[in-house]
């Protein structure tokens, strides 16, 4: 039988100082802000969560340099690069933070990215084009009731937004 005494840690005083050091509460922040970041640059590229990617993180803060190992784990980063420096290409990924900017490098086939965005063009223009042809149809804004009319307006609000976005992107590729 197991008994508790004097010997036991359960009784033993707290170490004066700690064997790991801890980051601060701001580091811990900010690095599951760039972790968040760069998931949602990964999602937004159309890239898989498990696939290894190589990122670049463009901040000269020493606390969260001090942390490269455990944010390119997270971010399941094949390499993570921390440089205060760095010059990106034009098309490059991007996203800010508070502690800088990180960038997704990935090498694009341009040629099968313009195909891919010639495509989801045409998709938003037809989308577009349908909602367009429901808002000039008088009798259809007349009788529908006005919430779904106001949802057809943002629905083409949120669609030229969109295609405007693919079109800026196909541009970049040029």
């Amino acid at each position: 039988m197991f008994q508790f005494g004097e010997g036991s840690i359960q009784f033993a005083r707290q170490p004066a100082k700690l064997l790991l050091p801890f980051p601060s509460k701001r580091t811990m922040v900010v690095t599951y802000e760039i972790v968040q970041v760069g998931r949602n640059l990964r999602a937004t590229a159309g890239l898989r969560s498990n696939l290894k990617t190589k990122f670049v993180l463009k901040t000269d803060d020493p606390a969260i340099a001090a942390e490269q190992s455990v944010l390119a784990h997270l971010l399941n980063a094949s390499e993570l690069i921390i440089d205060a420096k760095f010059k990106a290409a034009a098309g490059t990924p991007v996203a800010a933070t508070s502690a800088g900017e990180l960038f997704l490098i990935v090498e694009v086939d341009r040629a099968a990215e313009r195909e891919r965005l010639d495509k989801e063009i045409a998709k938003v223009e037809a989308e577009l084009q349908t909602v367009e042809s429901k808002l000039k149809n008088k009798s259809f804004v007349e009788r529908a009731p006005a919430a779904v009319v106001e949802e057809h307006r943002e629905r083409l609000r949120d669609f030229s937004e969109q295609l405007a976005k693919l079109k800026r992107a196909r541009e970049g590729l040029n």
